[in-house]
């Protein structure tokens, strides 16, 4: 039992010696065990792994892309259309999109990805341009001068009978929402209604400031605006509507007409977004009182619209200047906040919100409703009530006691009714106070999706988060992190190097 003991002991086993590699140069041992490294490789590479370990898997498809394409009744083919002689530049993006694609291919049996080059085969030229593909211009350096090349770079997508395309897929960040929402599209015998009131439709994009909104809601709605007033001939707001989003402009006065069409739609369980605000703002800065009349609406599901404005040490850069001069200042009254409840589903794909001269909420409870707190300001937020000051250089500092948190969206669902989501603040996804850092277009998407389409699309709107808030530190934490990273490696090299020359000594 000793000698089996030793035999099995890994300790007392020399693998030279047991291999008879006494003889053999250290070279030759590193040969072998490139060589034996590089089997192993392309053994690996036949049982593709991946693991994605950005926020919020960003680089993996979400559970509603999967859940949506595993349901898939009939084949469905995606066609990638991309010329051979593309710019360079664009082709770590083809190998990105062909990943991509490769991913959905993956997560459903029925579908099929093909890659076609309309420079090289007639056949694939003559369906591109049937399916209305345009050839896109792209401008690239070429022995030291600029060169323009038309090339194709989109997607056709077809399930049964329907077909649907994507012009350019360029856009890496947004591409699974906008495959998702065509394929949801196509195996969706009915596109679920959603409604406007309180706005007209503009149909010049110039002087449209709902025209991001739009173009992106009617991807996977039927998108109406319409009009319940005392003098329009439709009186009610018919159930077919999944969600009305209410809007207030600064002088939209809703009649009595609309505020019982409003509560009866409501009562026959149809969900609403309203977006208000508690004090009227002109454009010269001038404040009014709001006569929307949407308070008592709004109070009899528990949700007081506070006739305020929320300030807040975490705000948005504003631009004050005029065209010949820039005159940039962080705003208070344009709120910037990450504070989500973790609990809802919403903020999935959500990194930050703005909210441009927002009013503040109350809520106030009642047995028959359930009401949520979605998202408050940092803690480091006051409020201006009554007297407003809303020039940047004029804002009265707040004292300490006044620094809170306040909530500034809501939701409430009465028992056997619809639910409603309170945002007060009217310009919220308006194409003018719109910005980059900002994700309330991806947010408002959410809310919809999950009122009128069972959150069928919830959280795919960006294929990566490329931009991450700092949190709200102290003054005296930003100092902590500022000479950490100023002195920290410095001293980690001089501690090392000191080690080092004891250890010669």
């Amino acid at each position: 039992m000793e000698v089996l003991k030793n035999m099995i002991s890994f300790k007392k086993i020399n693998l030279v010696k047991f291999l008879k590699f006494e003889a053999v140069e250290t070279k030759v041992i590193y040969l072998l065990v490139f060589t034996v490294f590089i089997i192993a490789n392309l053994l690996v590479s036949s049982f593709p792994l991946r693991i994605d370990f950005s926020s919020g898997g960003a680089y993996s498809l979400s559970s509603s892309t999967k859940k949506i394409v595993k349901n898939l009744d009939d084949v469905l083919n995606i066609k990638f259309f991309v010329s051979s002689d593309i710019p360079t530049r664009l082709l770590p993006l083809k190998n990105d999109v062909l990943d991509f694609l490769n991913e959905y291919k993956k997560e459903s049996k029925k579908i099929n990805v093909k890659v076609l080059d309309p420079k090289k085969d007639e056949k694939a030229l003559n369906e591109a341009k049937e399916l209305g593909l345009p050839e896109l211009q792209f401008s690239q350096l070429e022995k030291d001068k600029y060169a323009v090349t038309n090339v194709y770079f989109g997607l056709a997508i077809n399930y049964a009978d329907k077909k649907e395309i994507l012009p350019q897929v360029t856009d890496l960040e947004s591409l699974e929402y906008n495959i998702t929402s065509i394929i949801y599209k196509l195996t969706n015998k009915e596109l679920a209604k959603i409604a406007v009131l309180g706005k007209n439709e503009v149909f010049n994009p110039q002087e449209d400031d709902l025209v991001t909104f739009k173009k992106i809601a009617r991807q996977q709605f039927i998108l109406d605006f319409i009009d319940v007033s005392t003098l329009s001939a439709q009186k009610e707001i018919p159930l077919t509507y999944k969600t009305v989003l209410v809007f207030d402009d600064g002088k939209k006065e809703y009649d009595g007409q609309e505020i019982e069409a409003l509560k009866k739609y409501l009562k026959e369980k149809g969900n609403a977004i309203f977006f208000v605000d508690g004090v009227w703002l002109q454009e010269n800065l001038f404040t009014t009182e709001a006569n929307h009349n949407l308070f008592s609406l709004l109070e009899d599901y528990g949700l007081s619209l506070q006739k305020d404005f929320v300030l807040s040490t975490s705000s948005e850069l504003v631009n004050f200047g005029n065209q010949i001069v820039q005159f940039l200042t962080a705003y208070p009254f344009w709120v910037k906040t990450n504070n989500f409840n973790p609990k809802i589903s919403y903020f999935s794909n959500i990194s930050q919100l703005t909210y441009p001269w927002a009013s503040s909420i109350t809520l106030k409870k009642k047995e028959d409703l359930k009401l949520q707190e979605l998202v408050k300001t940092t803690k480091k937020s006051w409020q201006q009530k009554d007297n407003f000051v809303l020039d940047p250089q004029r804002i009265p500092e707040p004292n300490l006691n006044d620094l809170k948190e306040f909530l500034i969206t809501a939701s409430s669902a009465k028992k056997n009714e619809g639910k409603i989501v309170l945002i007060p603040c009217s310009r919220f996804i308006l194409e003018r106070y719109q910005n980059r850092t900002a994700d309330n277009l991806e947010f408002t998407l959410n809310l919809l999706n999950d009122l009128a389409s069972g959150g069928a699309l919830s959280g795919i709107r960006q294929r990566a988060i490329s931009f991450y808030p700092l949190p709200d530190l102290s003054e005296q934490q930003k100092d902590l992190f500022k000479y950490l990273n100023i002195f920290l490696l410095p001293s980690l090299l001089a501690v090392i190097g000191g080690i080092k020359l004891i250890k010669r000594k």
